[in-house]
């Protein structure tokens, strides 16, 4: 069975965030829901010895190494994240930036560039939820270059009014 997870960075207060999430609960079947209201995430520290020293594991001790975990334990992800000045939050940004373990220091030319080679021998289909004013289209783009760095599948960027829309692809995926 197919395991998503959806990391929520909105306050847990936050009244289109719960729904949102409840949405999701109700529609997408085996989702594991991780809230980060409250915990500590640092942003990365560009040391490398998630490379070098302890390869595919961070050294900065905070609440991200579980959430690493269940990422790489996923097959489909769901970022849910407050847009800001057109981007991601602060907060979802230091989650992304942290995945760089997942990578090896080696690199080759993927689709014309060049990108790092996966540690592991898997893909992920990823998609991002914002709440606020962010550049869609935009947003789309990251997306893909983002996905592309991880040998992943990008499922777009979505507004919260468009979780239907998200559940149902999904929930297409076999």
């Amino acid at each position: 069975m197919k395991r998503n997870l959806l990391i929520n960075t909105l306050n847990n207060n936050d009244l289109i965030a719960m729904n949102a999430v409840q949405v999701f609960k109700k529609r997408i079947e085996n989702l594991e829901v991780i809230n980060t209201d409250g915990t500590k995430i640092n942003g990365c520290i560009g040391c490398t010895d998630c490379w070098i020293k302890t390869p595919g594991i961070c050294l900065v001790n905070d609440d991200f190494n579980q959430i690493f975990m269940d990422f790489i334990n996923s097959d489909s992800i769901i970022l849910l994240t407050e847009g800001n000045v057109g981007f991601i939050s602060y907060k979802m940004k230091n989650i992304i930036d942290r995945l760089l373990p997942l990578a090896v220091p080696y690199t080759r030319i993927s689709k014309g560039t060049m990108r790092h080679i996966s540690r592991y021998n898997k893909s992920w289909n990823i998609a991002l939820v914002y709440e606020g004013s962010s550049d869609k289209e935009f947003l789309n783009e990251w997306m893909d270059r983002f996905t592309m760095n991880l040998h992943s599948k990008s499922l777009g960027a979505y507004t919260v009014d468009e979780c239907d829309k998200l559940c149902n692809k999904i929930n297409s995926i076999s």
